[in-house]
């Protein structure tokens, strides 16, 4: 384009005159002085241009200069008077008859006064449009935001540029969506006339990104639950009202029962589908089918900055959280061998049905009115299978001015159908994990702890036992002692109750050996270190660690022996609500690295008190709050105080851990006796006589045949310890559910079974007590061993 080497004049930012030309004066008929400062347009207004030196009509080409704001404006010369007339008229006519941009001219009332031929796909039908404001003319989405964007090109002359504007029309197909500039129009003299409005159909583009946006929404939101139900409320919720109207999602039966999907493709006689998630909205308003009806064609919104509210906002929409009428919640219906239900289950892929009559069945008979009172038109059914398994359909219905589903939508919905299979996958897996780990723990454990004759037990649990593999034991042990044990792995699931039982298991072993607390925990330790290595964890990463607490109590003495692995030492509450720690006790958890030993302390507890062995959640509850002693206040069994403690800790969010609770009771003489023995040979048949008449004193439990076997029992013991152990000697009978006969000696060394030739003299002492007795054993005591048979009551 021919420019002259000078500026006729240049202006600043606010268009104010700042250096003029001689051209410029004799072109404009003002001088220099008189137009320095002046605002440029008035002095081009007030003078008639010129015909231009070098030929033809005068024109002004303005550009910018590096000052900020500033221009210089140069003759431009332009063709002969009358061909740019023509030239124009030409090209008015052909973008209005002629081009597929739609192009919309109005005055300044926002009335229709010229419209191209291409805008013929914005009216309705038949419709006598001009003269009309343009909300009357054409079924705008947003008539008042669009006219106020309007009105503001016409006040400010900024014009807006690819802003997405909807509309609506009746007896056509669904909606359509334009990329809409509008621009002010002026006078030569800048009288202005009216605003001109260009249009570009981008509905494709618009139900292209509907598409991707349902896909990516889906993958976004689908999945971050592991549960079925939540998880086919998911993608009902992320497809409703974007991509569909209406969702109905539906599980196989088998799935919903927990057993196995079944095989693609499945046989729609054989299946039954449960409605488990249903959501949908009410016809009528904004029709919002594309992700975000301010998405401009250029990534960004209208050039305007200001495209007003979301159209999520707009009023008249009713959403429906739960559309009950078009199916409840639990309702299992079997498939209808030619339905489309059926061609998706058999070919494994997503199936489109549309109808151009209401009346038209949308395989749903049992809601079919309620679809045709909605005016559903078209719908697919989305199969959910993965893996060569059918877990159950997805059904995606449209209704009234909603765009009619296309052949195109179907790649999408196959990527929302495999994506929410692979969710749903994963849930079942969990749910089946979940039913195992839950059997597995209430096999493990026993409904309650057993309560042993010395000890009433109860437990408290804040939070699902299973979440962190938790357990409890009473472990019935000779002479009428028990074993309390509480534990917990630091993490839940299968593998991990499946480490859980092999550790109760190992603990039940170790403490029929009649071992001490802390030497029981050493090999325990022994036993987690050693189960990562063979391949017991395979859903963990990393080494087992694992919190334990065991002790032994004695009814006889009421003498409490107990040691900790990483848990909180265990409190002795005495009758009076007393708090003793048994703080020694405390050590490092099992399976760790080091070599650090563990405490054990020997405490002797007041008859009825009660030992509370927590997990370190818990302890810590009842170390903030003051808890227990609110507690001991209202309480009277173990129980009462175990539900004492449940109904104020449990309702607190973040409350967690378990606790075991058992309540001391010392056994009285009709229980037990002991008596000390001579180191001599006539400490047998003193023994024997003492329990003989000790027994007999008790016939009402004890039969004669119990006594006579007693006797022999404690024959054998008195007589090995007197010949093999160390005075002082010492025998203890205990009367529960069996007899024990104990005899105790200062000397270590443990007798073990030899059987004897036909020609010794001896030798055959614990092999007669093995026979007499249930079963028999020896443990350390403080100072030497313990001998004990015991001998069953029937």
């Amino acid at each position: 384009m021919a420019r002259r080497q000078e500026p006729l004049f240049t202006v600043d930012g606010i268009g104010r005159v700042t250096s003029w030309s001689a051209a410029a004066a004799r072109r404009f008929a003002h001088g220099e002085e008189a137009a320095l400062g002046r605002p440029a347009d008035a002095l081009i207004r007030s003078a008639a241009l010129g015909p231009d030196p070098a030929g033809g009509d005068p024109g002004l080409l303005a550009v910018p200069l590096e000052e900020d704001g500033a221009w210089a404006l140069y003759a431009q010369p332009r063709g002969p008077q009358g061909l740019d007339a023509a030239i124009e008229d030409a090209l008015l006519r052909a973008l209005l008859s002629e081009s597929q941009l739609s192009i919309v001219v109005l005055d300044t009332d926002l009335r229709l006064v010229r419209v191209s031929m291409a805008t013929q796909a914005l009216r309705r039908p038949g419709a006598d449009i001009m003269g009309k404001r343009v909300d009357e003319a054409y079924p705008l989405d947003r008539p008042q935001e669009e006219l106020a964007v309007l009105e503001r090109v016409l006040s400010t002359g900024e014009p807006v540029y690819s802003r997405l504007v909807g509309t609506a029309v009746a007896g056509r197909t669904g909606r359509r969506f334009f990329s809409a500039s509008a621009f002010r129009l002026s006078r030569p003299a800048g009288e202005v006339i009216g605003v001109a409005v260009t249009l570009l159909d981008v509905t494709r583009r618009e139900r292209d990104h509907v598409r991707r946006q349902a896909v990516s929404r889906v993958r976004q939101e689908v999945g971050r639950s592991l549960g079925l139900a939540r998880t086919c409320e998911d993608l009902a919720g992320a497809l409703v009202p974007e991509f569909a109207d209406i969702v109905l999602v539906a599980l196989a039966e088998q799935v919903t029962a927990g057993d196995n999907p079944p095989s693609m493709p499945a046989d729609p006689a054989a299946l039954l589908l449960r409605t488990v998630a249903v959501q949908g909205r009410a016809d009528g308003a904004d029709g919002r089918k594309t992700g975000g009806a301010d998405h401009a064609e250029d990534g960004g919104r209208g050039g305007d900055g200001a495209d007003g509210a979301d159209a999520g906002d707009a009023p008249g929409i009713e959403w429906i959280e739960a559309v009950g009428d078009i199916g409840d919640i639990g309702d299992v219906e079997a498939v209808e061998r030619e339905s489309s239900f059926a061609q998706a289950v058999t070919e494994g892929r997503p199936v489109l049905r549309t109808t151009r009559r209401a009346a038209h069945l949308l395989d749903l008979p049992a809601h079919d009115e309620i679809l045709r009172a909605a005016g559903a038109h078209s719908m697919v059914v989305i199969p959910l299978a993965v893996r060569g398994r059918l877990l159950g359909l997805a059904v995606a219905v449209r209704t009234g001015d909603s765009a009619r589903y296309l052949r195109a939508d179907l790649a999408a919905a196959e990527e929302i159908g495999l994506h929410t299979a692979l969710c749903l996958e994963n849930a079942r897996r969990s749910a089946v994990a979940r039913v195992i780990a839950s059997t597995v723990q209430r096999r493990f454990l026993p409904e309650r702890p057993r309560s042993a004759l010395g000890v009433e037990t109860a437990f408290v649990a804040l939070s699902p036992p299973s979440r962190k593999g938790a357990w409890f034991d009473v472990i019935p042990l000779s002479g009428a002692r028990c074993a309390l044990a509480t534990g917990e792995i630091g993490r839940g699931g299968t593998a991990s109750l499946t480490a859980m039982g092999r550790l109760r298991t190992t603990l039940r072993a170790l403490a029929d050996l009649e071992l001490q607390p802390d030497e029981v925990l050493a090999r325990l330790s022994d036993t987690v270190a050693g189960i990562p290595s063979d391949a017991a964890l395979p859903e963990e990463t990393g080494a087992l660690s694992v919190a334990c607490t065991y002790g032994v109590y004695d009814p006889a003495t009421s003498v409490f022996t107990v040691s900790c692995a990483g848990q909180p030492a265990p409190r002795v509450i005495a009758p009076d609500g007393g708090v003793v720690r048994l703080g020694e006790a405390v050590g490092p958890r099992l399976g760790g690295e080091g070599m650090e030993p563990f405490g054990m302390v020997t405490h002797s507890v007041p008859h009825g008190a009660t030992l509370l062995l927590a997990s370190a959640d818990f302890d810590e509850v009842l170390d903030s709050g003051g808890e227990l002693r609110q507690a001991l206040r209202t309480s009277g069994s173990v129980q009462d105080l175990a539900n004492a403690l449940f109904v104020k800790l449990a309702p607190q969010p973040g409350r967690s851990g378990t606790a075991m609770l058992a309540r001391t009771n010392r056994l009285g003489t009709d229980r037990t006796i002991a008596w000390e023995l001579p180191a001599a040979d006539e400490a047998a048949s003193k023994a024997r006589r003492l329990t003989r008449q000790w027994l007999r004193d008790r016939s009402a439990t004890v039969t004669a045949e119990t006594v006579e076997s007693a006797e022999l029992l404690v024959s054998e013991l008195v007589t090995n310890a007197v010949r093999y152990g160390a005075p002082p000697i010492t025998l203890r009978l205990t009367l529960n559910d069996a007899l024990t006969v104990e005899v105790r000696d200062h000397r270590t060394a443990t007798p073990s079974i030899r059987h004897a030739r036909v020609t010794d003299e001896g030798g055959r002492g614990l092999l007669i007590v093995s026979h007499l007795s249930g079963k028999w054993g020896t443990r350390r005591v403080e100072e030497g061993k313990a001998v004990w048979a015991e001998q069953s009551m029937t």
